[in-house]
């Protein structure tokens, strides 16, 4: 009996000292350490238009507040110039070309779903939060129906609701942030995620007269004054959540993240530009240029990440789903393209990637893939780019056509240069056939997980 009793001691002794040495190991990270994560997306806000960015038009002294306090990364691309996608890869850590393997995956196993209900077969980020013992909220816009087929555990847009994208959740951000409050303040003693995703400061520009009032009598144009009143009116939200945050003493326990979904371009001094009013300039949202694709990524949590950290690595917001789960102590999915972004702010190790690529297979009329079309919206016509420090490289696929961009000259992106240099064109069209092929295997080699259905 002694024997027993002294073999289970060391038994116990040995798993205890193992799983000091794991970091995924809940004896090692107990919850105090988890912090609560909290996702702010901007909708349709341009890389130009910050105050910590430079911008000498927009307002964003909660988000300026943010960078100070935090680490700012300056070329930051998400994986589509359009919402959908690019929600799907915050939720999924996915590229859009692994999602739509995925996709023909599940249909060859006999697996069909209606648009809007498609997530529910994908391991997703609360779905891994939740094995970490993380509450889920989805405010605001989302690639889904429901949040629960998104694998959220409360949210706005309920299980069951309407057919359109997440029915309530247009009002968070806009007429009210109770739910969000109610949400933190009924889990303000266990660790959480947030997701706040309001429809600002995307149309429509309807911001209250107040907001307007500090971009009036400056020559600024209609769409100008108003793009930048809804930027303004978003900010004070981002405001009034961190001052939720802080009356609840939760500031110094959450790790709070921005970026846009994707981007915009609105020159202050000109009218909405191009035909599409609802998709901005034409190098902005579901175009291939760098406004299109490129966000600040911002990450806050005092004491923990850096201040005053700028950066101007080249990252993704692929990074931002390794990025969640290694704060909170889980590992990511192998197949996922991602890289924690937490052992580069602690300074145990450099950042590798020199390149972002990406594809897309819609885009606006008025690119100059599209441009010859006669079309009010947007038209299929894929095509892919490659983002260096240095270069800025668009392969039109199905046309055959180049453009390439010296970013250190052509910051606008006005000269193309493709024809002076065919090495590089080579060059990068090989990196884009080695990229495609590199996210299919990817999938292709990863077993199919089919998580339970929390609303079926």
């Amino acid at each position: 009996m002694r024997d027993s009793s002294r073999l289970r001691s060391i038994e116990t002794l040995f798993l205890i000292l193992l799983c000091s040495l794991l970091p995924s190991c809940d004896a090692s990270r107990p919850a105090d350490d988890r912090p609560n994560l909290i996702l702010i997306v901007g909708d349709d806000h341009g890389h130009p238009d910050f105050g910590f960015l430079g911008s000498e038009h927009a307002l964003t002294p909660n988000l300026d507040r943010l960078a100070r306090e935090g680490s700012t990364f300056r070329n930051g691309y998400v994986t589509a110039s359009i919402c959908g996608p690019s929600l799907r890869t915050l939720l999924t850590g996915l590229h859009p070309a692994q999602w739509t393997t995925r996709i023909a995956q599940l249909g060859r196993r006999g697996i069909r779903r209606e648009s809007g209900t498609l997530m529910q077969d994908f391991t997703t980020l609360p779905r891994l939060l939740a094995e970490r013992g993380y509450a889920s909220f989805q405010g605001g816009k989302l690639a889904e129906r429901d949040y629960g087929y998104a694998g959220f555990s409360d949210g706005v847009s309920p299980p069951g609701g309407p057919r359109e994208l997440g029915a309530g959740w247009r009002e968070i951000g806009r007429e009210t942030m109770e739910p969000i409050f109610d949400f933190i303040d009924a889990h303000s003693e266990e660790p959480f995620f947030l997701w706040f995703a309001p429809l600002l400061p995307h149309r429509p520009f309807d911001a209250p007269p107040e907001f307007e009032e500090p971009f009036r009598g400056k020559g600024y144009s209609e769409a100008a004054v108003r793009y930048y009143a809804n930027i303004l009116r978003f900010d004070q939200r981002v405001g009034e959540l961190l001052e939720h945050l802080e009356r609840k003493g939760l500031r110094e326990r959450s790790l709070i993240v921005y970026l846009s979904d994707n981007g915009w371009e609105q020159d202050p001094f000109q009218p909405m530009q191009g035909r599409i009013f609802g998709l901005g300039g034409p190098k902005g949202k579901k175009s291939m240029y760098d406004l299109g694709f490129r966000t600040p990524i911002l990450l806050s949590w005092p004491g923990h990440v850096p201040a005053g950290g700028v950066h101007e690595e080249l990252v993704s917001s692929v990074d931002l789903f390794p990025t969640f789960l290694d704060y909170a102590g889980a590992a990511s999915r192998p197949e996922r393209p991602g890289t924690s972004l937490r052992a580069f702010l602690e300074k145990r190790a450099d950042w590798t990637r020199d390149a972002v690529i990406g594809r897309m297979n819609f885009l606006r009329w008025d690119s100059r893939a599209a441009k010859s079309d006669d079309h009010d919206g947007v038209v299929r016509q894929p095509a892919s780019f490659v983002r260096t420090r240095e270069w800025h490289y668009i392969w039109h696929e199905t046309r055959g056509e180049d453009e390439l961009y010296d970013m250190t000259r052509d910051p606008a992106q006005e000269r193309d240069v493709a024809a002076e240099h065919p090495e590089l064109v080579t060059d990068f069209r090989a990196r884009i056939e080695a990229w495609r092929s590199e996210m299919r295997r990817a999938m292709l080699e990863s077993p199919v997980e089919l998580p339970a259905n929390p609303v079926d």
